[in-house]
């Protein structure tokens, strides 16, 4: 049976808390590339495009001060690269590079109601990950997390040095050789014990969800042997037939490796939750909420543990955001006596709805959704009772 346990980022978790406080918010979310013709021009145009969007918007000098300040820094990653900026009441909350390619439009604004569809696009499960180099004198590891560049200062690292002075081939032959080779190949052994000891340290303190193994061949199998002893870390491990410290190797290979490993974790989990709506929609039990209309039924009872939702599949529809419980609505007369903030695009509203009563949020396909609706959701608990027909509440009015 997939996996069902919710899984909300720690960013989702700090900024919900946040969010029910109120206040006013400003957010930038732009491309921050610079592999392309003129790149400062282009920069210092999008920067003027933000600050010109920000002051209609009636944001005040300071902040766009702030977030313009924030824009001006240099991702310092290969492109392509974003950078999310979020104030709230003045106060620097974000400010994130973003690698990889933009996940729907750039965005801007300020008010009460913050864009932060973009950000958990980016950053959809909280994947932290350990790269391990190695080779037959030792190796080490570098901690990173899906979604958050690498920041030399902030880095979870370690390098392990192993003996080295014996490590060449013996060329004689006869027992002589054979009895060198065999040495020579425990010191190996003794090195990659070594390494193991710091990935395992690393796995038991960080709880990654991946270890990537690259480097010399024959040390990455010593490793992997070695790793694979704990049941634990075993499933975790992944191997890149490449070693980067070789003279002709390319950075590249590794990273495309790690792109595709975090990409099989985060589809997985797409996987599973699509899984459970199709398993729970199929058997009319009640646990699934599908269609905007019913989606938002349920967030405004804090039914729902995880939303699933197409940003994109909403075409131009809006609902209204709340300044209080139940902090989302499709009309006024639903908003039992909280202060409506306004209509805002559907992604927005449910994501905001979404982080408030702690639900994962997870993208996906329209096409992979229940009746092809643009959002759907697992319910903590069963809607009911059923109606004529074997419908239950939940299952009515998706569109």
């Amino acid at each position: 049976m997939p996996i069902t346990q919710n899984e909300t980022t720690e960013d989702g978790r700090a900024l919900g808390s946040r969010l029910a406080g109120g206040g006013t918010w400003t957010w930038a979310y732009v491309d921050a590339s610079g592999d392309r013709e003129d790149p400062q021009h282009l920069a210092a145009l999008q920067r003027r495009k933000a600050e010109d969007a920000l002051r209609a918007a009636g944001a005040d000098a300071a902040v766009i001060d702030t977030v313009m300040a924030e824009l001006e820094e240099t991702p310092g990653v290969p492109a392509p690269v974003n950078r999310y900026v979020l104030v709230h009441d003045g106060e620097l909350v974000l400010s994130e590079v973003l690698p990889g390619h933009m996940h729907g439009p750039e965005s801007v604004g300020h008010g009460a109601v913050p864009d932060l569809v973009p950000l958990l696009a980016h950053r959809p499960l909280d994947v932290p990950f350990l790269v391990v180099e190695v080779g037959r004198g030792g190796g080490g590891y570098r901690a990173y997390r899906l979604g958050h560049a690498d920041h030399p200062d902030q880095r979870d690292e370690q390098e392990v040095q192993g003996r080295t002075d014996t490590l060449h081939k013996f060329q004689g032959g006869g027992w002589a050789h054979l009895r060198w080779q065999h040495h020579t190949e425990e010191l190996w052994r003794q090195n990659e014990s070594e390494v193991a000891a710091a990935v395992q340290d690393a796995v038991d303190r960080l709880s990654p969800r991946l270890v990537i193994v690259a480097g010399d061949i024959r040390a990455r199998q010593l490793l992997i042997t070695e790793l694979s002893k704990t049941k634990a870390t075993a499933p975790l491990l992944s191997e890149v037939p490449i070693d980067p410290r070789a003279s002709d190797a390319s950075e590249d290979g590794v990273r495309e490796h790690v792109d595709i490993a975090l990409a099989r974790v985060v589809a997985q989990r797409r996987h599973d939750v699509e899984d459970l709506l199709r398993t729970h929609d199929g058997r009319g039990d009640g646990e699934v909420a599908a269609g905007l209309g019913p989606v938002v039924e349920a967030l405004q009872q804090a039914q729902p543990s995880i939303v699933v939702l197409d940003p994109a599949g909403f075409e131009d529809r809006t609902v209204l955001a709340l300044d209080a419980a139940p902090w989302i609505a499709t009309a006024p007369e639903q908003a039992l006596g909280a202060t409506v903030l306004g209509h805002v695009p559907a992604p927005v509203g449910i994501v905001r709805a979404a982080l408030l009563t702690d639900a994962e949020v997870v993208y996906a396909n329209t096409a992979a959704l229940p009746g092809g609706a643009p959002a759907a959701a697992l319910l903590r608990w069963r809607t009911g009772p059923e109606i004529p027909g074997g419908l239950t509440r939940a299952r009515r009015g998706r569109r």
